[in-house]
Parts: C-alpha cells; sequence; structure tokens
C-alpha cells in the first residue's frame, strides 16, 4: 500500500475519533461513574484502532504474517484516562518480511498523524518473554494484555508462553514490585499529603491500586481487584472501602486531564478551585469547597495506603505458607488480639503497644492486621480516660520521651485513627491544606514531619549545628518538647491567631496528662512562641545589643531557650525540605549563642554600647601595624558606634585592611567566601542616592541572590556596605579570578561605565508560583520593633528586581537604608529593611502611610 493510500482514510477517522471522544466527554460528570468512562473511552480507542489496522491490512500482502495489535498495561486493562498514553504491543513473527516492516511502519506513522501518544513496542513472543524476565515494568505490563486486532492464534500463543513459564516466580515478583513501591513513596517523601499531590504515582494514588492488581495476577493469576476479597485478602468492609477511594480517584483524574487537556495527575493549586465547583462542593461554614476537596482526598489516600498495606501483607504471609492456604481476614496476631473496648486496660494495652514500637529499634514494622483492629476499634477510644487512668498517661508519656521513637509511634497512631481520637484537637487538622508559599504538606503530616525531625536532630545532634548538642543537654524532659511539637500548629484553620488557640488546647492537654505547673507552662510557652526564634533570627539585626537583650528578657532562661531552639529548628525544616539552608542554621546559631551569653550576664549585659565598641576596637589595632593603627583610627573618627555592633572582629578586621590597602579613588569593591556558604561583598566609596539599586541590579544580573545586607554611611559620605549573597544558579565560581571578575563588573556599574538594571518579573514560572503571584504583596511598617529604625517587611512572591524596586521608591521618597535582611520561603520572599527619613530618624506617620501606599501600586502590579 503506498503512504497516500493510508493518509487518504487518516482525516475521516481522526474526524470521527475526536466527535465519538467530544460526545463521550460532554456526557460525563466528574459526579458520574468513572470507570463506565474510562471502560468507554478505551472501546472507542480500540475502535479506531481496530479500524485503522483492518484498512492499512486491506491494502498490504502480508500472508499470514501473524501480526497481532495487543492492548497492555493501563489500557490493556480497559481504563483509558482522556490524556494517557496508548501502551500498544505488536506481536510479529520472529523474522519480518519487508511487507511487514512497511506494514508496522505505516502504521506507527498513522497513529502518529491521528495525533495519538502511543508508546508502542514491537516483539516476538521471545523477545517478550526475555524482556520480561530482564525488566521488572515489562513483566508488569504483560500482566494485563488485551488482544484488539490481527492474529488472535499468536496472542493466545503469547498468553499461554507466559502462563507456562512466567517470566518471575510469584514470591520474586512480589519482593521486587515492594521495593518498587517503596523507592516511588520516597520520591514522594514517604506522605501522600501534599499540597499539590499525585493522583496516579503518589503515595495512596491509583498506582497503588494497580500494584495490588499486578500482585493479585502473578500470585492467583486474577488482576481483577475483587480477587482480593475472594481470597480473603482484605475484609468486606476494607473491599468497599478501596472500591470508594478508587472510584474517587478516577473521576477525579479524569475530570483533571479534561480539564487541562492533557495527561497531568498532579493536582495543581490552580486546579482545585474549579475541580472542587465542579464535584459540587459548595462554601461552609469554616470548610471551603477546595478544603472539603483535598481533605476527602486525603482520606481516599489513607484509605489506600491502609488497605494495601494489609493486602500485601496477607499476600506475602500466602507465598510464606508454600500458596497452600487461604488468610482469613479476622487473624491478628500479637498484642492485638487482647484489644476490646470491654477491657478496663483497654487504653493501657494500646498504649503500652505504641510505646513499645517507640522503643524498638528505628523502622520497626506494626503489622498490618494488628494496625487493622486498631482502626475498627478507633472510636472506642476517648481522651477522658486518660484521665482516669495514671498507668495509660504514664504510658503515652514515656512513649513521647522517645525522641528517636515517638515519631514511627504517632505517625502509625495517626494512620490507625487513634491519635485524632487521643487529641480531638489533632483530628481537626488531618487533611487541613495551607495555602501558602511555603508549606507543602498538610498541618497534620507538617506536624509529624516536625515530630521525625526531633527524632533526628537528637541522633545527629553532634553532626548537626554545634549549638544544638549544647541545647540538648538543657532538654531534661523531651516528652515536654514532642507534646510542644504536636500542638504547635494545632490552632490553623480556626481563624485567629493559631498561636494562642494552640497554647490553649496545649493547656487543656496538660491538665488532662496531670502534668506539673512548670511543665505545663513550657508546653504552652513553646506552642505561644514557636514563630518567635525565626522571626529574630531572619528579620533583625543579631548585631545590636538591644535585639539581643529583648530577646532574652522574653525567653527568660537557658532552658526555655534550649526547647525553643530545638522546635524552632525542627518546624522550619518540617516546612518545605527544599527552604532549609546553612545559611539559616547560622543566623539561628548566631541568635542562640547570643542570647545564651545574655542570659548568662555576659559581654553586653556587663558592658555598655561605649565600652563595647571601644573593646572592637582595640581587638583589630592588635593586629595591626603601628603605621595602619594610626589610618585606621582616622578612618574610625568617621564612624558611627552603630556600625561597631554590626560587625564582628573579624569582619571589623577584614574591612579596615582592605580600606587601608585601597589606593585607587574608584570605589573599593572586595570578595571572599563566606562560611557556611555564599560570598561576602565589601563595598566602600562615595555615598549617593540610588546606589542600593545600583548595587542589587547589578548582583541580580549576575544570579546572586542577597540574603543580608547592611549598609553604613560615614560622617564624610562614604558607604560601607556589605552584602551576604548566594548563588541558586550554581553559575558563579566561588575563585579568586571569578571573585576579581565580579569585583570589576560591579566597580564598573558603579562608577556608572556600564547599565546596571536587573531582570524584572516572576523568578519563577511554574504554576504554583503564578497562583500564589496573584496575591496582593504585604507591607508592614512598625515604629516599635527597633529602637532606632524604622522596620519595613516586605512579604510578596519571589520577583526578580524587587530589592531594586523597593530601593528605588525608598530613594524617591528620601528614604534611607541602613540595613537588609532576605528570607526565601519557596515562592515566597519575606524582605526586611532598616530605615531612616532624609533627618536620620524614624518615620512619620505622614512618611510611613506614603510609604504603603507607593509600595503596594508598585509591587502588585501584574508580575512581568
Amino acid at each position: 500500500m503506498s503512504a497516500s493510500g493510508a493518509a487518504d482514510a487518516l482525516p475521516n477517522i481522526l474526524e470521527n475519533l475526536r466527535q465519538e471522544r467530544a460526545l463521550l466527554l460532554a456526557g460525563f460528570s466528574p459526579r458520574s461513574n468513572g470507570r463506565a468512562f474510562l471502560r468507554q473511552h478505551a472501546a472507542l480507542v480500540d475502535k479506531i484502532l481496530c479500524r485503522l489496522w483492518k484498512h492499512m491490512e486491506s491494502r498490504f500482502t502480508l500472508q499470514d504474517s501473524a501480526l497481532s495489535l495487543i492492548a497492555v498495561g493501563g489500557y490493556g486493562r480497559g481504563a483509558l484516562f482522556p490524556g494517557s498514553d496508548l501502551d500498544l504491543l505488536i506481536l510479529t513473527p520472529a523474522r519480518l518480511s519487508k511487507a511487514v516492516e512497511d506494514f508496522l511502519h505505516q502504521f506507527l506513522t498513522a497513529l502518529w498523524d491521528l495525533q495519538m501518544t502511543v508508546g508502542a513496542s514491537v516483539r516476538s513472543i521471545p523477545e517478550c518473554l526475555e524482556q520480561a524476565r530482564e525488566d521488572l515494568s515489562i513483566a508488569s505490563t504483560l500482566l494485563e494484555t488485551r488482544y484488539l486486532c490481527g492474529s488472535l492464534e499468536h496472542y493466545e500463543e503469547l498468553e499461554e508462553a507466559l502462563r507456562a513459564n512466567p517470566p518471575w516466580k510469584p514470591a520474586v515478583f512480589f519482593a521486587a514490585k515492594l521495593a518498587e513501591q517503596e523507592s516511588r513513596h520516597a520520591r514522594c517523601s514517604d506522605t501522600a499529603f501534599h499540597l499539590e499531590p499525585n493522583l496516579k504515582d503518589g503515595p495512596g494514588g491509583l498506582r497503588d491500586i494497580h500494584q495490588l492488581q499486578w500482585l493479585t495476577a502473578a500470585i492467583f493469576r486474577d488482576n481483577s481487584l475483587s480477587c482480593l476479597r475472594r481470597e480473603n485478602l482484605v475484609s468486606p468492609d476494607e473491599y468497599r472501602q478501596l472500591l470508594r477511594a478508587q472510584a474517587f480517584l478516577t473521576r477525579l483524574r479524569i475530570a483533571l486531564h479534561e480539564a487541562t487537556a492533557r495527561h497531568e495527575d498532579r493536582l495543581r493549586l490552580d486546579q482545585q478551585r474549579p475541580l472542587a465547583a465542579q464535584l459540587g462542593y459548595v462554601e461552609r461554614p469554616g470548610r471551603s469547597p477546595v478544603e472539603q476537596l483535598m481533605q476527602k482526598l486525603y482520606r481516599a489516600f489513607a484509605d489506600i495506603l491502609r488497605i494495601s498495606a494489609i493486602a500485601q501483607e496477607n499476600m506475602a504471609l500466602h507465598l510464606a505458607a508454600g500458596g497452600k492456604n487461604s488468610v482469613s481476614p479476622l487473624n491478628t496476631p500479637q498484642a492485638a488480639t487482647a484489644l476490646r473496648a470491654d477491657d478496663p486496660q483497654f487504653l493501657q494495652k494500646i498504649l503500652r503497644l505504641f510505646r513499645e514500637l517507640a522503643e524498638k529499634p528505628l523502622g520497626t514494622p506494626l503489622d498490618a492486621l494488628t494496625q487493622r483492629q486498631l482502626y475498627n476499634i478507633r472510636a472506642q477510644v476517648h481522651p477522658h480516660d486518660l484521665e482516669q487512668d495514671p498507668i495509660a498517661r504514664s504510658e503515652l508519656l514515656s512513649l513521647l520521651a522517645q525522641p528517636e521513637g515517638a515519631y514511627h509511634s504517632l505517625k502509625i497512631m495517626q494512620q490507625c485513627g487513634i491519635l485524632g481520637r487521643l487529641i480531638p484537637a489533632f483530628a481537626r487538622i488531618t487533611g487541613r491544606i495551607q495555602h501558602d508559599l511555603f508549606h507543602v504538606y498538610t498541618v497534620d503530616q507538617h506536624t509529624l514531619f516536625l515530630i521525625r525531625n526531633i527524632g533526628q536532630l537528637h541522633r545527629r545532634k553532634e553532626q548537626q549545628m554545634s549549638v544544638l548538642k549544647q541545647a540538648w543537654i538543657q532538654v531534661d524532659k523531651p516528652e515536654l518538647l514532642i507534646l510542644a511539637g504536636l500542638f504547635h500548629d494545632i490552632g490553623k484553620g480556626r481563624g485567629g491567631d493559631h498561636s494562642q488557640i494552640g497554647a490553649q488546647e496545649a493547656r487543656r492537654f496538660a491538665r488532662r496528662l496531670h502534668l506539673s505547673q512548670r511543665d505545663s507552662e513550657l508546653i504552652v510557652w513553646l506552642v505561644e512562641q514557636h514563630l518567635q526564634m525565626s522571626t529574630v533570627s531572619q528579620r533583625r539585626d543579631l548585631e545590636d545589643p538591644r535585639v539581643i537583650q529583648d530577646f532574652a528578657r522574653s525567653v527568660g532562661d537557658e532552658r526555655h531557650l534550649a526547647y525553643l531552639l530545638l522546635l524552632t529548628v525542627a518546624d522550619m525544616r518540617a516546612t518545605n525540605p527544599d527552604l532549609w539552608n546553612d545559611w539559616k542554621g547560622l543566623l539561628l546559631s548566631t541568635l542562640y549563642r547570643a542570647t545564651a551569653r545574655e542570659l548568662q550576664q555576659e559581654d553586653r549585659n556587663r558592658q555598655g554600647i561605649p565600652q563595647i565598641v571601644r573593646d572592637r576596637q582595640e581587638s583589630v589595632l592588635h593586629t595591626l601595624s603601628e603605621e595602619e593603627q594610626t589610618r585606621a583610627k582616622v578612618l574610625w573618627q568617621h564612624l558611627s558606634g552603630s556600625y561597631f555592633l554590626r560587625y564582628n572582629d573579624l569582619e571589623l578586621l577584614w574591612h579596615t585592611q582592605q580600606i587601608l590597602a585601597h589606593k585607587s579613588r574608584k570605589t573599593l569593591v572586595a570578595i571572599r567566601p563566606h562560611q557556611p556558604e555564599g560570598s561576602e561583598i565589601l563595598i566602600y566609596g562615595p555615598d549617593r542616592p540610588g546606589l542600593f539599586q545600583q548595587i542589587t541590579g547589578a548582583l541580580d544580573r549576575q544570579s546572586l541572590n542577597i540574603i543580608d545586607a547592611r549598609i553604613d554611611t560615614s560622617e564624610d559620605g562614604r558607604a560601607i556596605d556589605t552584602f551576604l549573597v548566594i548563588d541558586n544558579s550554581h553559575a558563579f565560581a566561588q575563585t579568586a579570578q571569578a571573585n576579581q571578575e565580579l569585583a570589576a563588573r560591579l566597580r564598573a556599574i558603579i562608577e556608572g561605565e556600564s547599565e546596571s538594571r536587573p531582570h524584572f518579573g516572576l523568578r519563577h514560572r511554574d504554576p504554583r508560583h503564578r497562583f500564589f503571584a496573584q496575591r496582593p504583596a504585604e507591607i508592614l511598617i512598625d515604629n516599635h520593633a527597633l529602637p532606632r529604625y524604622t522596620l519595613l517587611e516586605v512579604r510578596a512572591a519571589d520577583q526578580l528586581g524587587l530589592l531594586y524596586r523597593v530601593g528605588e521608591v525608598l530613594r524617591s521618597l528620601q528614604l534611607n537604608i541602613h540595613g537588609a535582611k532576605v528570607s526565601t520561603f519557596g515562592e515566597r520572599v519575606e524582605d526586611t529593611f532598616f530605615i531612616l527619613n532624609e533627618r536620620g530618624r524614624q518615620l512619620t506617620e505622614n512618611q510611613r502611610k506614603t510609604l504603603t501606599q507607593t509600595l503596594q501600586s508598585m509591587l502588585n502590579e501584574t508580575p512581568r
């Protein structure tokens, strides 16, 4: 057959496919039967493929070629989503004639011309068997084959060969698929509870259901979910729950593919609102349609994970018994057999089970059948029983006192529904989403990850920030830290200050546990203040003695400081694994050490500011020659005392040496590596309006992100500015030559020899960032937060040129920047500026209003 002969039929086939698919989609509602849609869609594509195959086959002389067109994988299952690929196997003889090769080429080309996304393989039966033995994914797809057209006899030969000589023994296949599943889950941080979850490949997604079907096909030669019930791998209730969860995910994935017009399995933020409306969710008091949709989705994930674990464990028992006996779903090993709601020691036994689990080596599993019984009796657990049972209280506190094992036990308690029964307030945050730019998990999952991080900090305390080891010495009762972690965000979603709401819940639960007043007050204080240390470290000038003194007064003693540091580090690392960096750790360490010294009444508490300045100057002078000492004293006469408070002795020495060695009249630009990461840039030269914008513009063009800036101007009009920068693009090589080249470029820009205007627009282009970029920027201006400066905070989507534009506004209003701290939380930045007006004073009320209006107008423009 000629190429034109095949092409003649394509327009009609393509138009027919489009029309029938459009009719099918038009008749689909997210509230209708998703499985019926998938079957109908697969049947439609079957018809089109077979029509094309036969149309082309009639124009070729194949002479009993024994070609077979076979659907495999998801398509072979007879379930085809709107945007999914077509998984096809073309079964061929061992040798291909020229006519067969031409036919296959023309057929596959025609599929491409029909705009079908096809994953096609062309193999003989021996090749199928050989590649299935070598590749687990191919072996899995061959468990779900479906004849479409061509030689039926050849297809049946393949099926018989697979039955007679399976590529993998069932036990080996089972172990390999579990390892594959574990690896897939690990890529999703071992949690389904992401803000933008993957409906197919995430833990508890549709792929986990496919996994069950592959396993039953390999072990029982039946890939239907009904096999789970028939072989007593799950109970009738669990089977119904699994089908409900599958049906919900199926409807949602179909709707997602239709809405995005492509194969999209991640439920992104910009799709959640319209899909919630399609599914019929309406606004309810305290619960938006999106929250209702996502909580139902997370429950479906949880059900699939729980039931899959039970089914897979029963399969393992079946394989261990040689496949001779079915497993009764009522069989329950371990202590679960003794759990009865009418037992006076009911709660004691449950908590003892989890306490013993927390004391075992990390990762020791609790068998799925015990988890099943715990889930079934969860409604019999009542929090008020703790008040009446001192042994149960002791078991719970002993569990929480295991920093490295508490997470594992609490995670399983959450999966079984026990944790939410013991702490009803925790049930309210289960599956609660956090629509912000830096949390990537639900509130309950974030909280559990915080508990996990506490265990990791305890286990690796000598390998992490050095101050953590000092802090752990102060922790006399780890259970109080774990309790504070459990309650730190428990007030979210209720309106108002979640820290205050959480503190009230913590106080109530502490009374239930009969904790002492001292211990109760520590937990309550930690929950109330859990954001304070990160706020001070990232948004305040840590070299200002008054900042440290104020923070020390709020902390009170070293015990509170130590608990707060550990809670803060664990919390920040649990928010988003990509946001923690060594710079944030350094800031927290600096604040911890300075506050500890203050609490011990050392240094700043005994010395006045003039004495601190003199001591730092003396420290620097001791390292200089006599001639340099004289010149340094002249230089320092023009600098304010606040300059010396901003830097430590080694930083002051570096500044002084660089300035004294600088012979040129041009601006000094010096660069050196900064520990633990990034580079430190010193700029010294004539001050002038717009200098800050020029510098930030130049750094932006080099893909260098500013994380800290300190701005000082001497009495004789010289700027001494330092910037700490991180190269997130890794394009800047931190070598001596690279530093010299960067310094030369910066100097040229500052001297007006080249352009410094930065790039503008959103830093990130992904859908998540665009979604949050629509939120207006927040501006906070405060004259009370700092003793000398006006504090300006800008919270906005991360934008290229943001610092430049803020600096431009400040310059236009004749306001001066004396320092800046830049914090990035995923796609969001929180930039803090220490500013004064043209008279060197804090801003007036009119200036604050004008600055707020101007910044809001500028920052809330549509990002380019």
